[in-house]
């Protein structure tokens, strides 16, 4: 009996063996799966960040309402989505006002004109009675003079008597001559008068011209043609605002519409704080449009603002930084089929559009400032006629007080000179008044005072003129630093305003003739135009890529692979059938991969996974598993 219990608990045991180990090979396959594992890898690493942008013009104007001091209504504007050329009208407003307010200031100056002349004729009769008063009287004291020669022969009484009459002969002849000379200049004043009412009402109507040049508003470049919404017919929250229309009354300075150069193209987009740091101006960009799939496009960063802004209306509130991304416009242009002679015009009206100044030219300045277009500070150097010498640029305020157009010397065309002296300025002002041979500067028009303006520079080889302590803007442009509604090229918000935005382009008188704006005609309709310089449009939407760093023969692992033991990064590496831990130092990581500095080497078999985890549960490294962040790129690497 004794004997069978041993050998049944023998038995037992065996069986248990067997059993457990049955259970641990069926189970050792199944825990050896469980662990992930990748090599580390030896290659060139390319780190990139990304970001979304959206496709918009490089250079724009922004057509504006004029002040038109009545009633601004539109009874011209080209369609939406036209192609609108050079000097193509492009909105225009109605004059019937203006034009009834130029036959009453003509009235006015013809009634001015009538009174000058009869105050001329009564000053002539008048001059002529008292011409004859004063002969008379002069014969009176000549007489009474004879008479008081006989006063030796006469008696006492006599004698006395003519001293008397030549005394009071000479009284009279002294007093009227003193009344001639009052009523004289008493008719002068009322001359000067006249005349002063004159130049004041030849003024308001070359005012009320200048306006009347602003009726019509002219593309500065070719572009897209972009209607504004009317804001003044807003009817409140969940109304749709209508865009603006023949017919519809605006306020003045309302903007109408923008001209958008699509000859040259770029994409806004906007950075985090961390991207931001490891960017720099010039960086390679390889840009894809969400309506060209499957291309992509070369690029460079343009500009990047420095602070950053945040949009509560969107549905990233957070803070970020503006960043502009240039285009290769060829590359571009090629990819959407056109054409090179397609593709050369384009790029043609590209250069010629960068190369307009964005204030207004010499010859329409003359005239604004000549026609009372703008107002005027005068100095104490006026120009007879009403050509303003000295004049503030409106706008051009700073800190140190309003800047002045002024006068350099130097070549025709030239880039530099110093400021006009009194003596020249003097000497200027009598070469014009001898080039207007008695007339005024109102009296002529937009063209005549341009080319007089020219011909008095070119004899005495003056520059023109440009704002003290700025560069001039080349020919036929005025460097006036702080023209209405313009930047310059380059003057807008780094990484917000682009290159060469033009703002608040109103009226037409500033940079085109009388003859551009009485020939100007509306462009034609999308449907009746080939829209080649059309091809895309503002507002789609854009993935960048930015290639921040190239790293040759780094050695990484992907970031899950990594974990943190007591503070520090571990990997855990494959040593036959078991894992060692190993400490690593890192060079550069992210939410993906991780450069690896010193720890590891190539071909080196690491976990993807916590081996000293127990199954169905989390190992107390796991949770520090690449914990450390997204680093400042997102990288992605090429064996």
């Amino acid at each position: 009996m004794k004997k069978l219990l041993i050998r049944l608990v023998i038995l037992a045991v065996v069986v248990g063996a067997a059993w457990a180990s049955y259970q641990f090979v069926q189970q050792l396959p199944q825990r050896q799966s469980l662990i992930a594992t990748t090599k580390v890898r030896q290659s060139d690493i390319i780190v990139k960040t990304f970001a979304r942008g959206e496709l918009r013009a490089v250079r724009s104007a922004t057509l504006t309402a004029p002040n038109l001091f009545g009633t601004v209504q539109v009874t011209k504007l080209a369609e939406i989505g036209s192609f609108a050329r050079d000097k193509d009208l492009v909105v225009e407003f109605d004059d019937a006002e203006l034009l009834s307010r130029l036959e009453e200031k003509q009235l006015e100056i013809d009634q001015i004109d009538e009174q000058f002349k009869k105050s001329q004729a009564d000053l002539a009769i008048r001059n002529n009675s008292d011409q004859v008063e004063l002969l008379r009287a002069r014969y009176a004291v000549r007489r009474s003079e004879l008479e008081v020669k006989r006063n030796e022969l006469l008696s006492p009484i006599d004698a006395k008597r003519n001293d008397l009459n030549l005394e009071e002969s000479k009284r009279r002849l002294k007093q009227l001559e003193s009344d001639i000379k009052s009523r004289q200049e008493q008719a002068e004043a009322e001359l000067a008068v006249l005349r002063e009412k004159r130049q004041k009402a030849v003024v308001e109507m070359a005012r009320e011209r200048a306006r009347l040049n602003q009726v019509k508003v002219l593309a500065p470049m070719s572009g897209l043609i972009a209607v504004r919404q009317n804001q003044t017919s807003r009817m409140g929250v969940g109304f749709d605002i209508p865009d603006i229309r023949e017919g519809d009354q605006v306020q003045p300075g309302m903007p109408i519409a923008d001209v958008l150069d699509l000859s040259e193209l770029e994409v806004l987009g906007r950075v985090g704080e961390l991207d931001r740091a490891n960017l720099n101006e010039g960086q390679a960009v390889v840009l894809r449009l969400d309506a060209v799939p499957g291309k992509q496009f070369d690029g460079k960063i343009k500009s990047m603002s420095s602070t950053a802004s945040a949009n509560a209306m969107s549905s990233d509130p957070a803070k970020k930084f503006d960043v502009v991304f240039s285009i290769d416009m060829r590359e571009l242009l090629t990819a959407l089929g056109a054409k090179p002679e397609e593709v050369a015009k384009i790029l043609a009206t590209a250069d010629a559009n960068r190369k307009k100044p964005p204030v207004p030219s010499f010859g329409g300045m003359a005239a604004m400032m000549a026609g009372g277009g703008m107002p005027a500070a005068m100095g104490a150097g006026g120009a007879p006629g009403g050509m303003p010498w000295g004049m503030a640029a409106p706008g051009a305020a700073g800190a140190d007080g309003p800047r002045r157009m002024t006068m350099t010397m130097g070549g025709p065309g030239g880039s530099g000179g110093a400021a006009m002296s009194d003596a020249d300025r003097t000497k200027m002002r009598d070469a014009i008044q001898k080039a207007l041979k008695g007339r005024s500067m109102q009296d002529l028009s937009a063209e005549e005072r341009q080319k007089l303006m020219a011909d008095v520079m070119k004899q005495s080889g003056a520059q023109r003129p440009t704002t003290a302590g700025a560069k001039p803007a080349g020919d036929g442009a005025v460097a006036a630093g702080g023209a209405p509604g313009g930047e310059g090229r380059g003057g807008g918000r780094r990484g917000g305003g682009g290159e060469g935005r033009m703002g608040g382009m109103g009226g037409g008188s500033g940079r085109f003739s009388e003859a551009d704006i009485k020939n100007a005609k509306l462009p034609p309709p999308p449907d009746q135009d080939s829209q080649l310089d059309v091809l895309l449009r503002p507002g789609l939407l854009a993935d960048v890529e930015i290639i921040v760093e190239k790293i040759p023969n780094a050695i990484n692992i992907p970031a899950q692979a990594v974990f943190e033991n007591a503070g520090k990064l571990v990997v855990y590496v494959k040593k036959d059938e078991k894992f060692e831990i190993r400490l690593i130092k890192p060079l550069k990581r992210s939410d993906s991969t991780l450069i690896v500095a010193e720890g590891l080497k190539k071909d080196e078999v690491v976990a993807l996974t916590d081996p000293t985890a127990k199954p169905g549960t989390k190992g107390k490294q796991d949770k520090g598993g690449g914990s450390s962040g997204p680093m400042n790129a997102l990288p992605g690497g090429k064996s």
